[in-house]
């Protein structure tokens, strides 16, 4: 579905590593015929330029340096706005529509959270535990200029939110069960949970379904990482 370059493994400041990035990621939406929103593209390359700099003083991610590998998380985290596109990706469209509220768990370097409030107008709260990496976010998200974005780095467990939410995302949180626990509690009724994972990632639904969820289904793309095809899923699951 998605294809990006092969890493250039060469030192770059982070201004041009962001620059490379985005040219990465622009070519890969006009190839699947995304209609880019205004501006998105001057926000995530100034996401990218954060996490270039940040990125050589903190862990927030693999190789911050290498434009490839930033443009596969970002391609990788846009896939719930690019998946509607096609008929299967159809309980998708308008989750992230003006007005709805969107818990991303465990948002670390900003995939998915950051990506997808950069691309939509829904309201979205990263919860981050960490103290850096909730530094992070608050400064990302001023330098993209996300009026959508809240940084809740209080301690609080999902079940402390009240079930306000009418979605939650997590990539690379927790043990599927443990995100099915968390997002049942945050999520209002009827609401979606959005797992993104790995074909062969143990998923047990059987989990979801007995904390509260009903209807889930897997939808799986690809993106390019280097010179292999990464196979992925979005799991979705719609609280009772």
């Amino acid at each position: 579905m998605f294809r990006v370059k092969h890493r250039d493994k060469s030192p770059k400041e982070p201004a041009q590593v962001a620059e490379e990035t985005i040219a990465l990621v622009e070519r890969e939406l006009r190839e699947v015929g995304f209609a880019i929103p205004v501006n998105l593209l001057s926000k995530l390359e100034r996401f990218a330029a954060a996490l270039a700099l940040w990125g050589s003083k903190t862990n927030l991610t693999a190789a911050p340096d290498d434009p490839a590998e930033l443009a596969f998380h970002i391609l990788d985290s846009l896939s719930p706005v690019l998946l509607p596109k096609q008929p299967r990706g159809a309980k998708l469209v308008g989750i992230f529509g003006p007005g709805r509220r969107v818990l991303d768990l465990g948002s670390g370097a900003g995939f998915p959270g950051l990506v997808l409030a950069a691309a939509t107008e829904a309201n979205f709260t990263l919860l981050e535990a960490r103290r850096k990496r909730a530094s992070f976010l608050t400064v990302a998200a001023s330098e993209m200029s996300l009026a959508n974005v809240e940084v809740d780095s209080h301690h609080r467990g999902p079940e402390a939110l009240l079930a306000s939410f009418d979605v939650v995302t997590a990539r690379a949180f927790a043990q599927p069960e443990v995100f099915y626990q968390s997002a049942v509690a945050a999520l209002k009724a009827h609401g979606i949970a959005i797992l993104y994972a790995n074909p062969d990632q143990p998923l047990d639904q059987a989990a979801a379904a007995a904390v509260g969820f009903g209807e889930t289904e897997q939808l799986s793309y690809a993106v390019t990482r280097g010179k292999s095809r990464v196979p992925r899923l979005l799991v979705v699951s719609r609280k009772r």
